[in-house]
């Protein structure tokens, strides 16, 4: 449409949304109205039915003073309201009269505008509404358990149908581009339904929107009437009087144009306003031409505020509820997220929560140059071309369409999963993206008459005129997907601010951990420099030091090595001498007791003989025994593994242990100071398990490779645990342990420990054979 604004009356259909509405110069001609100096109150300007309700036509007030044709009384109630009332920006009541002549009564009513007090008048056609307030209580009471938006609107339609006796009643919502829907209709039966059909955004230009927003109610009560000019001009205003808040204003004759194409002979509009911002309109159709009175019309302006509030409270009701779920997995993802390390890592290994907080199709991120997703997305290559389109034509921070296709073209390829999305950036160039996607859906939009053809062509073809079809026109939407949800919206925002403040976080916590790191490595490397020098002194100091300690430690391994050797000489020394010597002296003793013994001698130093020959004989099984376990012979002239089965038979007898016993050597002799470390190891382990383990079981395993012999003894015993072997075993098997340690020293074997408290003790001893 054309740029040039034009005079109200004279716009088409190519510059009609610049005519000035407001200021149309001349109002509807079953009422009248005054413009008064505030001060004086003379009349300044006059039009309409004057002469029916006052008397005199307009031309004959002009200059006159309030008293002159009114009663005292409604002169003195406007100069009372003047100084009483500050602010008349919207229409008051001011008083309630005949018209001249006793034809009826008159409300009149006042406000101010362009320093002017307008003094409007209006025939009271029916019955005046006694109790407003009632009605407007019973109209709300009946609207407000309206379980859904949608029964609300419905209700609405109905009451407001019902109050105002209008053919139909439509809730009539302004969609985001502009266009608007019927969401709910109340209507006599006889008349075509306009319910779900949508009408183009020209139908209710931007200025007349405006007046929605400055104005709660509109009333045309014949759309067949003739305006009636406002005289004369006013001298100090280069334009009309603005008649923004008149209920009287006159209308474009497009409008009325319109209004007669679809047999609409009155009107009247009540606005919906949620959050400061025109939602829709409440609008009243009838055949008839239909005056609604003042009382009426200020009840039903008083709903359209209440129902607003009662419908912005809804909506905000059920955003809050989403916003409430939202919130929580929000927290439940912030929370795990802050504990992370790297929030690309994080963000995709918390993708289903990401999903659950926005309702989607699908979900990906583009974290690194590498795309990952969930659910219906595009591919890695396709997303990949939304990023950079996204990098070069969307803002920093939040995107959001329900039309990417026909903003994208490549899209039109994935429209199928990708019609909507929100992309969510969490870097700077180049960014990262978190992208909610919505997949097309294909839907079939009922338009009232053609939206491609709401101007027609008259027959002159000079003049573009309103259509005046309005029948049922279906057109089908595609490339879009289901709008996304102020909440939605609100929520991306909202998870943008909260992930930059982790990564802020993060960046601030790293900062601050280098210029730490950078002090601590300053303060080190000073303390080096002064330890190196130490160091220098002392490993000069330490190089002595440890010469000396290896050649005390040969010495020592030496010497450990010599005792051990000895010990097992004299061992097996004594073992001989008492064998031989003490033995032999033992038998000679026998011997001589025998003779002491024979049957002559007398029976009481027989007796005591008797007693001497068996002492002598257990002395001689203890020298046998003690000569067997300090040297027994077997290990000598048979070998370990017999000397090993001899030692377990001797202990099953003489203890309560079950011993299983398992060999392998084969008859394999092994370097004597190996069979001896391992035999006297096995003597300690035995002995620790008898007097410590509380065992019931013991199992030994001996076997031989060729690269070494293993040792291994299980008990069932109590055991303990293995890292507190130093403050759980008694000193004696402390000491026992450490002399194992000791020996396998000197063979170059080792030593292995499992133990566990109620499980038993295993010792694993490896010596090498080479």
């Amino acid at each position: 449409m054309s740029g040039e604004v034009p005079a109200f009356g004279a716009a088409d259909l190519t510059n009609c949304d610049r005519e000035p509405i407001h200021i149309p110069g001349s109002i509807q001609p079953h009422g009248a109205l005054l413009a008064l100096d505030p001060e004086k109150l003379d009349v300044v300007q006059a039009g309409g039915a004057t002469d029916q309700l006052l008397g005199l036509a307009p031309g004959e007030l002009i200059g006159r003073a309030a008293a002159d044709w009114l009663p005292q009384t409604h002169a003195d109630r406007l100069r009372e309201l003047v100084a009483t009332e500050s602010s008349m920006l919207r229409p008051l009541h001011a008083f309630h009269m005949k018209a001249k002549g006793g034809n009826g009564d008159v409300d009149a009513t006042i406000h101010l505008s362009d320093g002017l007090l307008i003094l409007e008048l209006e025939p009271i056609w029916e019955d005046c509404l006694d109790d407003p307030l009632a009605l407007v209580q019973t109209m709300v009471r009946n609207i407000q358990q309206a379980a859904s938006v949608e029964k609300f609107c419905k209700l609405v339609a109905e009451e407001v149908r019902a109050a105002s006796k209008f053919d139909r009643v439509m809730v009539y919502r302004f969609l985001p581009d502009g266009s608007g829907a019927v969401d709910a209709e109340a209507k006599d039966s006889d008349l075509s339904p306009f319910l779900g059909l949508h009408y183009p955004a020209s139908d209710i230009p931007k200025q007349a929107r405006e007046l929605y927003m400055r104005n709660w109610i509109r009333l045309i009560a014949d759309t067949t009437y003739q305006p009636a000019p406002l005289s004369p001009p006013i001298a100090r205003l280069e334009r009309p009087l603005d008649l923004s808040q008149s209920m009287l204003r006159s209308v474009s004759p497009i409008h009325l144009e319109y209004l007669a194409n679809m047999s609409v002979a009155a009107t009247m509009s009540l606005s919906i306003i949620l959050d400061g911002k025109l939602w829709g309109l409440i609008a009243c159709h009838s055949r008839r031409p239909r005056y609604v009175p003042h009382r009426l019309r200020v009840a039903l302006e008083l709903f359209s505020q209440m129902a607003s509030f009662l419908l912005e409270t809804k909506i905000t009701a059920d955003e809050l509820q989403d916003r409430t779920r939202s919130k929580a997995i929000q927290d439940d993802l912030l929370t795990q997220l802050s504990g992370e390390e790297e929030l690309a890592d994080s963000l995709a290994r918390l993708r289903p929560n990401l999903l659950e907080i926005i309702d989607a199709d699908g979900l990906g991120l583009w974290l690194d140059g590498n795309f990952t997703s969930l659910g219906r997305t595009p591919n890695a290559t396709q997303a990949g071309g939304l990023v950079d389109w996204l990098n070069e034509t969307a803002a920093e921070g939040v995107f959001h369409t329900d039309a990417l296709p026909l903003i994208y073209r490549p899209a039109v390829d994935f429209a199928d999963v990708a019609s909507g999305i929100i992309a969510l950036s969490v870097s700077k160039s180049p960014r990262d993206y978190v992208i909610w996607f919505r997949r097309e859906i294909i839907d079939t939009v009922t338009w009232a008459g053609n939206p491609d053809k709401s101007v027609e062509c008259e027959p002159d073809g000079v003049r573009l005129s309103p259509r005046k079809s309005f029948e049922a026109w279906r057109q089908e939407v595609r490339l879009r997907s289901k709008p996304w949800e102020k909440v939605a919206i609100q929520i991306a925002q909202t998870l943008r601010v909260s992930l930059l403040e982790i990564v802020l976080r993060r960046v601030d916590q790293l900062a601050r951990e280098r210029e730490a790191a950078k002090l601590r490595q300053e303060a080190l490397l000073a303390a080096l420099d002064e330890r190196i020098r130490q160091w220098e002194v002392t490993g000069r100091q330490l190089e002595i030091e440890s010469d000396r300690r290896a050649v005390l430690e040969a010495e020592l391994s030496q010497v450990l090595r010599s005792t051990v050797i000895n010990q097992e000489a004299e061992r097996q020394r004594i073992a001989r001498e008492l064998h031989d010597s003490l033995g032999q002296y033992l038998t000679i003793m026998q011997w001589n007791l025998d003779g002491l013994g024979r049957n002559d001698a007398p029976s009481d130093l027989k007796r005591r003989v008797d007693q001497l020959k068996s002492l002598t004989a257990d002395v001689g099984q203890e020298v046998n025994r003690l000569a067997w376990e300090i040297r027994p012979t077997s290990l000598d002239d048979l070998g370990l593994q017999t000397a090993v089965q001899q030692f377990i038979d001797e202990c099953a007898q003489s203890s309560n242990l079950q011993f299983d016993l398992h060999l392998a050597l084969s008859d394999r002799r092994l370097p004597p100071i190996i069979e001896t470390t391992l035999y006297r190891i096995l003597q300690e382990a035995i002995t620790n398990v008898a007097r410590h383990a509380g065992a019931k079981k013991v199992g030994v395993i001996l076997e031989a490779t060729l690269d070494e012999v293993i040792l291994i003894v299980e008990d069932d015993g109590k055991g303990f645990r293995s890292d507190e072997v130093d403050e759980k075993l008694a000193p004696s098997s402390r000491l026992g342990l450490l002399g194992m340690r000791e020996r396998l020293a000197l063979v170059g074997g080792k030593l292995e420990i499992e133990a566990a408290p109620g499980f038993g003790t295993t010792l694993i001893i490896h010596v090498p054979l080479r």
